[in-house]
């Protein structure tokens, strides 16, 4: 076995050493007369093959460029080996064409047992990859896929650039260096500027100068930690335009990604006439703060000032009584109460009109009002016939709201009921309806009705359909109930026929606003 082994790789050695020995073996030019009488046989053997030597030479350079320019080309290794074949296929053409002159049978040999080797290498390289190679895409259909992805983003783009025209608010997309890449027309129109004039410069040109290097500090801290967020919110923020003039701004930040680097894009809005409206608005709020502290001083000085000469007056008829007591006849005793009773009057109409001009400016803090028991109370404190019933037919909510304001709706509405009732064992009915957003009360009687023509005139001031000296009142206590339902949020209407009773129906809401009166 050894020996075997040995003349074997004896017979190895001694073919390699002998690889370009042409002894034995004539040039094909000599081999056979067929060359000699027709030498053009032979020179287009040799041609061809030294064209196609050099065609598949030209391959595997090709490819191998491919290769190192295209690093995502699929299936490398299987290329690598048919460069390999195709190279050893050219080299055995090229042999071939040496033989005419040096018959290097060995080598030649040999060259196609490389050949022979790549190309069953490559054969079996191929085979399991036979499936993979027909699930790649087709060329025509990577080519669509292509022309689709161009349509869509070239309409993805036509779209961002209307949008980004449109919006009315300025926009300017700037990069971590703060140089403005992209602005909208808005922003043009903002600070006087063409779009050729602020891409590519420092969004610091649109920034009073003294705010600049400021600005480039935050600007740097707020990259390295980008939000959603306003730009110096709780601060006065201001832009200057191409002529130089500042201008107040409003600023929001949103940062993105854009072609692999972060941007930001900022949104501004000239807020110079909200500026100046705030401003005015302060002003005709200060203007009516004093206003209303003059109404105040006003109210409360007529009221002390009207208050003490009407007690002189009273105190004078109470002494004039007593002192001709059993010696004025009944005419001028009768007299004497009548001014009494208007002195009363006069009295209640200076409380109503101080309660009055108090609605609606003196802050109530909001409580959680047990409306059943609030009319409760109420009830049980206004006097009224004995036969007169009052009644709650309904379950009452528990609202959030101001106590003072509701007390004083509800007292104003029964008392009404009570005092103006024609009959002494008539009713009066309260009901309430949650309606969404407000809850409804309604105070009916089954009293002597009320008009259809009166129904606006009595929420007015002043106003009393029954004659003043056969009813105690001022005529304000609707204009007051209206008055306080309204400053809350709600509504309040009447319902009425003569003879037929009357509903005084208002609506308040579940969330009311801080305030009241007293």
């Amino acid at each position: 076995m050894l020996h075997l082994v040995g003349s074997i790789l004896s017979q190895i050695g001694s073919f390699f050493f002998q690889l370009f020995d042409t002894n034995g073996f004539p040039a094909r030019w000599d081999c056979g007369s067929v060359w000699q009488d027709e030498p053009g046989v032979g020179w287009l053997h040799i041609v061809s093959d030294l064209a196609i030597f050099g065609a598949y030479l030209a391959i595997p350079i090709c490819l191998a460029y491919f290769l190192i320019r295209r690093r995502d080309l699929p299936f490398p290794s299987l290329v690598i080996l048919f460069a390999l074949f195709i190279v050893s296929c050219g080299v055995g053409h090229l042999v071939e064409a040496i033989i005419f002159w040096e018959p290097v049978y060995r080598f030649s040999g040999l060259v196609k047992l490389i050949t022979a080797v790549a190309s069953w290498a490559t054969v079996i390289a191929l085979v399991p990859l036979i499936p993979s190679i027909l699930d790649l895409p087709s060329l025509f259909s990577q080519n669509k896929s292509l022309e689709e992805q161009v349509i869509e983003r070239t309409e993805a783009e036509t779209l961002f650039r209307s949008v980004f025209s449109a919006v009315p608010n300025g926009i300017i997309v700037v990069d971590r260096e703060g140089v403005m890449k992209l602005v909208n027309i808005r922003i043009c129109e903002m600070f006087g500027y063409t779009d050729k004039e602020l891409v590519g410069k420092p969004v610091e040109v649109l920034i009073p100068h003294g705010l600049r290097d400021r600005h480039v500090t935050q600007r740097n801290a707020y990259f390295n930690v980008p939000t959603n967020r306003k730009m110096g919110e709780g601060r006065y923020l201001e832009g200057i335009d191409k002529n130089g003039r500042c201008f107040p701004v409003e600023v929001g930040l949103s940062p993105t990604q854009i072609a692999g680097g972060l941007h930001v894009i900022a949104s501004i809005v000239d807020i110079t006439e909200r500026k100046h409206a705030e401003n005015q608005l302060m002003q005709h709020a200060r203007r009516l703060e004093k206003t209303n502290q003059d109404l105040d001083e006003f109210a409360y000085v007529a009221s002390h000032d009207l208050r003490s000469p009407l007690q002189g007056v009273k105190n004078l008829a109470s002494w004039i009584r007593d002192d001709n007591e059993g010696n004025l006849p009944e005419e001028s005793l009768r007299h004497l109460d009548l001014m009494q009773q208007r002195i009363g009057r006069l009295e209640r109409l200076l409380d109503d009109l101080l309660q009055y001009s108090r609605v609606g400016r003196i802050r109530q803090s909001i409580v959680q009002v047990d409306v059943a028991e609030l009319l409760d109370n109420i009830i049980d404190s206004l006097p009224r016939p004995e036969g007169l019933r009052v009644e709650v037919v309904t379950e009452m909510p528990v609202i959030e709201t101001p106590m003072a304001p509701l007390d004083l709706v509800f007292r104003n509405l029964i008392q009404n009921a009570i005092k103006h009732h024609d009959r002494k064992d008539g009713m009066v009915v309260i009901s309430s309806s949650d309606e969404g957003y407000f809850y409804q009360f309604s105070i009916r009687d089954d009293g002597p009705g009320i008009a259809t023509e009166f129904h606006e005139r009595i929420f007015k001031m002043f106003e009393t359909l029954a004659p003043r000296d056969d009813v105690e009142g001022s005529g304000m206590g609707l204009s007051i109930v209206k008055k306080a339902v309204e400053n809350i949020g709600g509504k309040i209407w009447v319902e009425s026929e003569p003879e037929e009773g009357a509903t005084f129906t208002f609506v308040w809401p579940k969330t009311a606003p801080q305030g009241g009166q007293e």
